[in-house]
């Protein structure tokens, strides 16, 4: 596959595969001090070994490839579990255990036991002046994070990639909540550029930018108007609201469309009851308060 390398800043390219890193692919970016070179994110055309660190926005397959073959590897805290044990990284993205073959292979996938750990506002100095700072943005996973490069002013985002299909957080520790609170985090982000891991951008245009975040945002609101419209209409569970759109469009759906909106489903039937918008019974039977 064609890769382009796009000039983000003077230290910073974006590893653009020609597909504009549609999943699998991602669009990693890497980093050049005069003392390390980070790369932020690994991909399937890219090599960890060619770099001094990786930096991990979050755990999923598509931005951990071939992680195991880094000399230094860095995740945020609350993600770090999942990168050190396959059963645990399985359960947290509901895959069944005969699907991991196929994902090791593919995306040359390994446990990293001797994974380090980063919290929020963590630097990282290449040299020379260069600096990645680490931003909690929870929410498509516990510990899903971006970094700011400076003094190149770019923000990388991650898998808050301002598709038209929204937000992603069918993981066992996403939060809708949190999701919600790292839109508001890249809101107010200040960058000359800043690039997703996947379809969109980079955006270098501050207004561009905000509108495209602010209709992906939007996005978590039509699924919830979806799910009170099912309730209304007497579907009461997050089983019943598997193939009615609050996800996926009517017509194809991948083959784990009914695990992603299950957890989906439920996460905003969870969200709800907090907020005290539903009630639900030991049934499990959600209903308008």
């Amino acid at each position: 596959m064609t890769v382009e390398e796009v000039r983000l800043g003077p230290h910073t390219v974006q590893l653009r595969p020609e597909n504009g890193g549609k999943y699998p692919h991602a669009n990693p970016l890497l980093v050049r001090g005069t003392e390390r070179t980070a790369l932020i994110d690994s991909a399937l055309h890219t090599s960890p070994a060619d770099a001094d660190l990786l930096l991990v926005s979050h755990s999923h397959e598509d931005h951990t490839v071939g992680a195991g073959e880094a000399a230094e590897v860095w995740v945020h805290s609350a993600d770090a579990a999942a990168m050190r044990d396959q059963a645990v990284f399985l359960d947290a993205m509901g895959i069944p255990a005969e699907a991991a073959p196929a994902m090791v292979e593919e995306f040359r996938w390994s446990p990293v036991p001797d994974v380090r750990t980063f919290e929020d506002g963590h630097v990282f100095d290449l040299g020379g002046g260069v600096t990645v700072t680490a931003i909690h943005l929870p929410g498509h996973t516990p510990g899903h994070s971006g970094f700011l490069v400076q003094p190149d002013g770019v923000a990388f985002i991650g898998d808050v990639d301002l598709s038209s299909f929204g937000p992603l957080y069918s993981d066992r520790g996403a939060r809708i909540a949190d999701y919600r609170a790292t839109v508001e985090t890249c809101a107010r982000l200040t960058a000359d550029v800043v690039a997703t891991a996947h379809h969109k951008g980079p955006y270098r245009d501050r207004a561009e930018y905000l509108q495209a975040l602010a209709d992906f945002g939007r996005v978590l609101d039509r699924r919830e108007e979806a799910i009170l419209d099912l309730v209304r209409a007497g579907v009461n569970t997050a089983e019943g609201m598997v193939g009615r759109g609050v996800v996926y469009r009517p017509g194809r759906r991948p083959a784990f469309a009914d695990r992603v909106e299950v957890s989906t489903c439920g996460k905003h039937l969870a969200d709800l009851v907090d907020r005290g918008v539903v009630t639900v019974d030991e049934d499990g039977v959600h209903r308008l308060v």
